[in-house]
C-alpha cells in the first residue's frame, strides 16, 4: 500500500540517514523559529508531539515539524505541490540546509512526486501518475534504475499500454529510502519513521480536535519509554478518549502499489493557500 505522506527534508550534513540512524532529539529554539519562518504571519499552534511515521495521513491542518540541528524535517499534506520548482522560493526564503529535499506520495490522486536542491538549484525533479508522467527534469539518480529497468512493476497495471513501469509513489518511497535510510512502505529495523519525534502543529483556527494528539515518542528521541495512558480515578468525571495516532506498520509490501478505495474531498492547504502555489494536487 502507498502511504500518504508530503514531507520536505533540509539538510546541513553529509550523512542525513546516518544522523537519523544515530538517534536524534529535537532542538526547541531551533524548531520555533524553523516553524515561525514556515508559515510567516499564519497562525500556527503547538500542539504536542508525535513521530513522523503519525504524519501519514494526517489532517490537512495538522503539520509535524522538527529541528534536529544539522537536520530539519517538516511534514504535512499542505506541502503536496505537481511542479517542485513552485518550491524553490519558498525554501530558499527559509534559509534551512545546503540541500533539500520532497519526497510526496498521495494515493487518493495517483500521484508521486519527489525532487532533490542542492545549494538552491533545483537538479532532479519527478511527477507522474501510474499512467503519465508529468515531470522529469534532472538526471536519474542510480537508485532510480531498477524502476526504470521495470523490477518493480505495478502489481494492478494489467495490460495496459499507458502504464509506467514502476508507480511514482513507490519510486518517491525510495528515493526516502536512498537519501534517508527508511521508507514509509517499509521500515527498516534500523531506523523506524516512528523513532524520529516531531512537533504536530495545528495551522489555522481552534477545529476542536487538538486534544487528539498523542506523544507516541518524547523529545529525546528515545522510542523505548512511550508514555502511558492514565487510568481514571474512580468517581472521576469520563472523557472522550484520546484517539490514538498510528505509526505506520513495519510489515508493508515493498512491491504493492495499492491504492486507497475512497478518494478524499481535498481543500488547499496552508502553504498553498498563503503562498499562492498554483499546483496543489
Amino acid at each position: 500500500m502507498l502511504p500518504n505522506i508530503s514531507v520536505l527534508w533540509f539538510v546541513d550534513c553529509d550523512d542525513p540517514a546516518a544522523e537519523l540512524r544515530s538517534g536524534v532529539s529535537i532542538d526547541p529554539a531551533q524548531t520555533t523559529s524553523f516553524i515561525e519562518k514556515a508559515f510567516a504571519n499564519t497562525e500556527i499552534t503547538a500542539i504536542g508531539t508525535s513521530d513522523l511515521g503519525a504524519a501519514v495521513g494526517g489532517a490537512d491542518n495538522r503539520v509535524f515539524a522538527a529541528h534536529f540541528g544539522s537536520l530539519a524535517v517538516l511534514a504535512g499534506h499542505s506541502l503536496r505541490t505537481a511542479d517542485p520548482n513552485e518550491l524553490t522560493a519558498y525554501l530558499a526564503d527559509l534559509g534551512v540546509g545546503h540541500t533539500w529535499a520532497l519526497i510526496s506520495v498521495d494515493p487518493g490522486a495517483d500521484i508521486g512526486c519527489f525532487a532533490r536542491w542542492d545549494d538552491g538549484d533545483l537538479h532532479r525533479a519527478f511527477a507522474g501518475t501510474s499512467t503519465s508522467i508529468k515531470i522529469d527534469a534532472g538526471l536519474p539518480h542510480p537508485f532510480e534504475g531498477p524502476y526504470w529497468a521495470g523490477e518493480h512493476p505495478q502489481p494492478d497495471a494489467g495490460d495496459d499500454p499507458l502504464a509506467l513501469p514502476f508507480h511514482p509513489g513507490a519510486l518517491a518511497d525510495a528515493a526516502n529510502r536512498e537519501w534517508f535510510g527508511f521508507g514509509f512502505r517499509e521500515s527498516e529495523p534500523s531506523l523506524d519513521p516512528a523513532r524520529i519525534p516531531v512537533t504536530v502543529y495545528r495551522v489555522g483556527p481552534d477545529d476542536g480536535r487538538d486534544q487528539f494528539v498523542e506523544s507516541s515518542v518524547p523529545l529525546t528521541g528515545d522510542a523505548a519509554d512511550v508514555p502511558e495512558v492514565a487510568t481514571p480515578e474512580a468517581g472521576a468525571e469520563e472523557t472522550e478518549p484520546i484517539e490514538r495516532v498510528v505509526a505506520p506498520a513495519a510489515t508493508f509490501d515493498a512491491e504493492t502499489g495499492d491504492q486507497t478505495d475512497a478518494q478524499q474531498e481535498r481543500t488547499p492547504g496552508p502553504i498553498s493557500r498563503y503562498f499562492g502555489f498554483r499546483g496543489r494536487l
